[in-house]
């Protein structure tokens, strides 16, 4: 009877009380994202979100030039750089933001803004798997920074490359740099 579907004295049944049936760090997120609701800090979070995506649109040429630009050698690297773009633009949100809510809202807004806009990026995010290299590089003691363009470096490739930390450290700042220039052009309310 392990296959029976018809069985049903297994199955709970939702009682609609969701404050007890959530954990309690939900239940505080839920609650936080209800006494702001509609709030312009919350607008403005959303909004920050989606231009983000925009932003990503607009500088995939200049991962290409300049100080991004890498050895003839490193050209299949495109992938790397754009991954590594997304990451630092969302460690900016986590950093830059003021307020948890807000932080959930961004984010939440840039992932599915970006998933509807450029689902291949999107899609590339999960399937390079590069995402967990960096997060596990940034969360490790020492510079961030150089940690991160380390992992884009072993990423790529070549871990003791200097031209490929260079260009993921510049990566790494350029994005940031630009995810805290939104922030401050959103004007975030302060918070009571």
């Amino acid at each position: 009877m392990a296959n029976d579907f018809t069985d049903d004295r297994d199955v709970k049944i939702f009682s609609g009380d969701s404050e007890s049936n959530a954990a309690p760090e939900d239940s505080e997120y839920v609650k936080l994202i209800n006494e702001k609701k509609g709030s312009r800090n919350i607008r403005r979070a959303m909004q920050l979100g989606a231009s983000l995506v925009m932003e990503i649109d607009r500088s995939m040429p200049d991962l290409n030039s300049g100080v991004f630009a890498l050895p003839d050698e490193f050209d299949p690297m495109l992938l790397h750089r754009s991954m590594l773009m997304v990451f630092s633009m969302i460690i900016g949100l986590e950093q830059y933001i003021p307020g948890k809510a807000l932080v959930g809202t961004a984010l939440n807004v840039f992932y599915d803004t970006l998933k509807k806009e450029n689902p291949k990026l999107y899609d590339d995010m999960s399937a390079t798997g590069s995402f967990t290299f960096y997060y596990l590089a940034y969360r490790r003691d020492g510079d961030p920074k150089r940690r991160v363009a380390q992992a884009f470096a072993m990423l790529c490739g070549d871990e003791s490359s200097d031209d490929l930390i260079q260009v993921g450290e510049a990566i790494y700042h350029r994005y940031r740099h630009i995810v805290r220039e939104f922030v401050a052009g959103v004007g975030f309310e302060p918070e009571d």
